[in-house]
């Protein structure tokens, strides 16, 4: 397979990145576009699909352009997508509600999330589908457009999420393909069958005849149509293949392919996922169980999400070290650089200052959107540079939360991969090292959920006989930060205040008190 590459295709929640690799994992070109939310109402969330395709069209246009590479020289095409995105088409495949689809950030379904709690009760949803009941899933949003939108319920003829809307207009015409990672969180998908749960679609009222067709992972689903080719460059006849849920993808990008390993991407939010060959459940019912992205159904993932991780860290530069932005002016070095180097003298536990990363509320494990951030310990002692650090800190133990939780469920984690923003910063990757107590792997491919939409698009077609020699091939590391089991008893001890004066904060009604002033003050 000499001369042979590889396209990966991710579709975020704000942008669309394409890129091409060879089948070592080098990245030789990519492309991008961004696409907007609409906001209708407060708390409605609504995307364009029909653009969301059209900068899918424009990306691979670009990267194809780019690269240089012969286009028959491009084996397969892997797509991965943002989850629990819902949207209506007809019989004709035409898209419904003005091409609307509703977005998984869409909290318009309370009510029906309620019902849920009412008629089928935290315990059994969650033992269904391990999921925790949410407004994130397609499935409560589904019960809204019954009850509000009816006349789009009646006309639809299949009820779909963006992949096999994409895999369709790429070229895979001869059905409406989903894999079972992203089915499991669109909310009707039994995790243990990974079918769809005639209990639950008899509940909701949803017939499993208006549901896409479940499949594998890698699976090929098509292959490059006329159109396709005309709008992109890519050739005619070559595959294109089922990836997986962003998450799911990014897990795969990471080599998180069996159990003791765990993936952390610290980007503007953070994801933790960790590899199950069984499927587990959280015993608080705050941490997710879904279907990974394998082409055989017998593995999961177990998935924790942090609402401010690394934009804590920009937050922190943009209004606390802004004065490293002069000394950029003055000096040419970075902005973050000199923050990082003022945080590289402070000792570990940043002289007993916390920081609570809660600028956008607390996800898992504590769901509670209340929650606010905090520095807590602050003396004359304290400065920038401890401030910078006890940011980093702070983020790490929110990781760790997650990493406890999966400890909870009987996931014993051996090696943590690191990818997104802190994975600039080496102080942080050791003190991610230093605070879980477990080696931690920088990536050399930080953009996780494309590379691995691309080895999964490569097994699909056939250029990779399996995920793990995929995996073997193409994801590489670039530094291995192993924990100073010292300065772990160090972080031990400060975890447990940050643990505790959460807790305090919440219970007592700290939180709650100062969300009600900042929603009549802030």
């Amino acid at each position: 397979m000499a001369n042979k590459y590889v396209v990966g295709l991710d579709n975020g929640t704000t942008g669309v990145k394409a890129k091409i690799y060879d089948l070592a994992g080098n990245v030789v070109s990519q492309g991008y576009r961004e696409y907007d939310c609409v906001y209708l109402r407060p708390g409605w969330v609504d995307q364009d699909v029909s653009m969301l395709m059209e900068a899918n069209y424009e990306a691979l246009r670009d990267v194809v352009a780019r690269s240089g590479v012969d286009p028959n020289d491009l084996v397969s095409l892997g797509l991965s997508t943002q989850r629990a995105l819902h949207l209506y088409v007809d019989a004709e495949g035409k898209l419904l509600r003005e091409n609307m689809g509703i977005s998984w950030q869409d909290a318009r379904c309370g009510e029906q999330v309620q019902w849920m709690r009412e008629a089928i009760g935290d315990d059994g949803y969650y033992d269904v589908t391990g999921l925790p009941l949410s407004t994130i899933w397609a499935a409560p949003k589904i019960k809204w457009v019954m009850e509000n939108e009816p006349e789009t319920f009646e006309k639809a003829d299949k009820i779909l999420t963006t992949q096999e809307y994409f895999l369709r207009n790429l070229g895979a015409r001869d059905g409406w393909f989903q894999d079972r990672s992203n089915g499991s969180l669109y909310g009707l998908m039994n995790i243990k069958s990974f079918e769809w749960s005639g209990e639950l679609c008899d509940d909701f009222g949803v017939p499993k005849e208006k549901l896409p067709d479940l499949v594998p992972s890698a699976y090929q689903a098509g292959t490059v149509d006329q159109y396709c080719h005309e709008r992109t460059g890519l050739p005619v006849g070559m595959p294109i293949c089922t990836g997986g849920g962003d998450q799911q993808c990014a897990a795969i990008g990471a080599g998180v392919i069996e159990e003791g390993l765990c993936e952390i991407t610290l980007g503007t939010a953070g994801v933790s996922i960790c590899h199950l060959d069984s499927p587990r459940y959280d015993p608080h019912k705050k941490i997710s169980c879904s279907a990974h992205a394998f082409p055989a159904p017998g593995k999961w993932i177990a998935e924790g999400l942090q609402a401010a991780a690394a934009s804590s860290y920009r937050w922190f530069r943009d209004n606390v070290g802004y004065m490293a932005r002069f000394i950029e002016t003055f000096t040419g070095g970075e902005a973050y650089e000199v923050i990082n180097k003022m945080a590289a003298a402070v000792p570990p536990g940043s002289k007993g200052l916390l920081f609570h990363p809660y600028l956008a509320g607390s996800v898992s494990p504590n769901y509670d959107p209340q929650a606010r951030s905090s520095f807590l310990g602050m003396t004359f002692a304290h400065d920038t540079g401890t401030m910078a650090r006890s940011v980093m800190e702070g983020v790490a133990f929110e990781s760790r939360d997650i990493l406890q939780a999966f400890a909870n469920m009987g996931v014993d984690i051996r090696e943590v991969r690191i990818s997104g923003g802190s994975t600039k910063s080496p102080l942080w990757s050791q003190i991610q090292a230093d605070v879980y107590g477990r080696p931690t792997v920088a990536l050399k491919e930080g953009e996780c959920t494309v590379i691995g939409a691309a080895i999964l698009g490569a097994v699909g077609a056939g250029v990779f006989s399996s995920v793990e020699e995929g995996c073997g091939e193409m994801v590489n590391r670039t530094a291995t930060y192993e924990p100073d089991m010292a300065t772990h008893a160090v972080y031990d001890e400060l975890y447990e205040v940050f643990k505790g004066t959460y807790h305090a904060l919440a219970e007592g009604g700290v939180y709650d008190k100062l969300a009600e002033f900042q929603s009549r003050h802030g």
